[in-house]
């Protein structure tokens, strides 16, 4: 079949070549623009090319001048292939006609010194057409070409090269006569702007992101005591070129010599693409191989939502190497989402729904949703990883996960239909029931950050707030209402009598509630603070909401009192490596899901449960709690999964 294929290719190709021919240069040309501008809309490398093309220029170009960049990229790739075929019929006289070079005497100089020289480009301009530098002054230049897939095509390129006076070779046994030529005097030509793969070249940033680059050039020169010459090549819709001839490179004797030469041609490179964009080789996937990985946080401003994407995001900085190389960057975004209205965000996933597979290059269609500065930050914004947690966040992850060509990452199970779509990584609670995507990673614990210096911090700040700190050893963490689930003023007073009493042999307690704590409870606790034995701090949440008063108080207490409604301060308490009881105020009353998540937990003997009347018993017994190899198998399971979609 693959004999077959490359008899085919190559057919079509020799019929390109004889028809193209034919005609006048100039109306080749434009023929060659507009079938390379029609080709934008059947390949999928257009959205790659806007992907690059976003991410190396962010906000300096808007999604109406990345398109127009891409479009007339095209259009240069069908203008060099056309000028390719035409390689054997340019006489010397019709070169010189289309040719301006600039600095080309210090291409002569090195010329007439005899000096050993790697003419060193990129994939810029008609970077084929470079070649004939040589070809003017009567020097081929040696170049080295990519093998080809279909050998018969890759027979006709080297034979349109050759037809120029240069001399095609090929990597391996190729390379020996690159080296003699190099000894003779004569020039070779190095593309260097591709990525050297995994292992190979040296890891340095081009435009913007870490990513390796290929070392050869520049080993080549050292080894024969060559110059190394960077030049670049620009095409003109018209069929004109002009070729810049940089300063010529020769102090990389050493390790960091070539490393600052290397970086100097990368900079050269960026202002040429800079300068005309739609020249370079774009839609190539040339970060496939990155150091750098941007993350993209979106909030729907939950703070316990926010803190399970922070501790995703986290995750990534324990993975310091990848493909054994060190060096991974991990450079963060955030994004606080606001819909304009309640209504919007509850249309905005059916919207989603049909404008999904259109939306690159068309985030505006989504402004109407959005604030006015949510809108601009979404279409800014230039990411890798895109996560997210919460269903009302999920659609809009996916729209950015296209517009960047970005890995999608989201956490709690997606509302339908959007839980059977396709994700990179679903963090899905073990507890939670129904379709679940493939990619799913099910999850005891809700993700979190055991970040104990800034717990030690916290903790010291509460410790200046507290007349006596030394007595206290319990937590209490008051939650609120979800769904059916209602907590009572009765058990509340229960649970501080209770906690009174205990307090001489337990220790003493701070106690904090939530925002979604029911207003007669804060005003019950409040009235009677002074009168709360035991109580050391009361903390009413939906007054005093500084983010580090909950860590203050981790830090302080050795046991935390978690009511049985509050999934995502569990599971904190839990992987803070402290003792975790969970208070069970009305467990008839909780939803089915909130069970299964206690007894999954039970189960691990990570948390222990009481009803205010079990506290005593239960205390007792809380040190046989073991959490820390849950903890550990958790995250070392999330940690492994994100290495795997690096």
């Amino acid at each position: 079949m693959h004999e077959i294929t490359d008899r085919i290719a190559y057919g079509l190709v020799r019929a390109l070549v004889f028809g193209f021919t034919r005609l006048p240069l100039e109306l080749a040309i434009r023929i060659g623009r507009l079938l390379g501008a029609g080709s934008f809309y059947f390949t999928r490398r257009r959205r790659v090319a806007y992907a690059d093309l976003k991410a190396a220029f962010g906000s300096r170009l808007d999604e109406s001048a990345r398109w127009n960049i891409v479009r007339r990229h095209f259009a240069h790739l069908g203008q060099v292939g056309v000028e390719m075929m035409f390689f054997p019929l340019l006489a010397p006289a019709d070169l010189a006609r289309r040719l301006t070079i600039h600095h080309k005497e210090r291409f002569d100089e090195l010329m007439a010194q005899k000096k050993p020289v790697v003419l060193l480009t990129a994939h810029y301009g008609n970077w084929e057409l470079l070649q004939v530098i040589g070809t003017l002054e009567g020097r081929p230049i040696h170049v080295l070409q990519r093998g080809q897939k279909y050998a018969r095509l890759n027979q006709m390129l080297s034979e349109l090269r050759k037809s120029r006076g240069s001399v095609a070779v090929t990597r391996g046994m190729g390379m020996r006569e690159m080296l003699r030529a190099l000894k003779r005097g004569e020039p070779v030509g190095l593309l260097g702007d591709q990525d050297a793969g995994k292992q190979e070249g040296r890891i340095l940033r081009l435009l913007g992101r870490k990513t390796t680059v290929p070392t050869g050039p520049f080993e080549l020169a050292r080894r024969m005591g060559a110059v190394v010459l960077p030049a670049f090549i620009t095409s003109e819709a018209d069929g004109r070129h002009t070729i810049h001839v940089e300063e010529p490179m020769s102090d990389f004797g050493d390790e960091a010599g070539l490393e600052a030469a290397m970086t100097r041609y990368l900079g050269i490179l960026e202002e040429r693409i800079a300068s005309r964009p739609e020249q370079w080789l774009w839609g190539t996937k040339r970060w496939k191989y990155s150091w750098t990985k941007r993350i993209l946080i979106l909030s729907d401003g939950k703070p316990g939502h926010f803190k399970q994407s922070e501790a995703v995001a986290a995750a990534f900085q324990k993975i310091k190497n990848q493909y054994g190389r060190p060096g991974m960057e991990y450079p963060l975004q955030r994004i606080r989402v606001n819909f304009q209205s309640e209504w919007r965000r509850r249309l905005f996933p059916a919207a989603v729904f049909f404008l999904m597979p259109w939306i690159q290059g068309r985030l505006g269609w989504l402004a109407p949703f959005f604030d006015a500065e949510t809108a601009r930050a979404l279409r800014e914004a230039g990411a890798d990883f895109i996560i997210s947690t919460g269903a009302s966040l999920t659609p809009l992850n996916l729209c950015l996960a296209r517009e960047n060509r970005a890995k999608s990452l989201v956490l709690m199970k997606p509302a339908f239909p959007f839980n059977l779509f396709r994700y990179d990584l679903a963090l899905v609670p073990a507890h939670d029931r129904g379709a679940v995507p493939r990619e799913s990673l099910r999850t005891l614990l809700v993700p979190s950050i055991p970040d104990f210096e800034t717990l030690r911090r916290a903790g010291e700040k509460m410790k200046a707030e507290i007349k006596h700190p030394e007595r206290v050893k319990l937590a209490v963490f008051l939650g609120g209402p979800t769904r059916h689930y209602r907590m009572s003023l009765d058990g509340i007073e229960k649970l501080v009598s209770v906690l009174g009493k205990l307090a001489p042999v337990f220790g003493d307690y701070v106690l904090t509630t939530s925002r979604r704590t029911p207003e007669n409870i804060s005003h019950f606790l409040k009235q009677r603070q002074p009168h709360l034995t035991g109580c050391q701090r009361l903390v009413i949440g939906a007054e005093d909401t500084r983010p580090e008063v909950a860590a203050g108080m981790m830090a302080l207490a050795d046991t935390l009192l978690v009511t049985e409604d509050s999934l995502s301060m569990i599971s904190e308490g839990i992987w803070s490596s402290k003792k975790v009881i969970v208070l069970q105020l009305a467990p008839h009353l909780l939803p089915s899901k909130h069970r299964r998540f206690l007894e999954l937990l039970q189960a691990k003997n990570a948390v222990m449960a009481a009803a205010p009347e079990e506290l005593e018993s239960i205390l007792k017994i809380a040190g046989r709690l073991e959490a820390a190899s849950l903890v550990g198998a958790q995250e070392e399971a999330l940690v492994n999964r994100l290495e795997a979609i690096l």
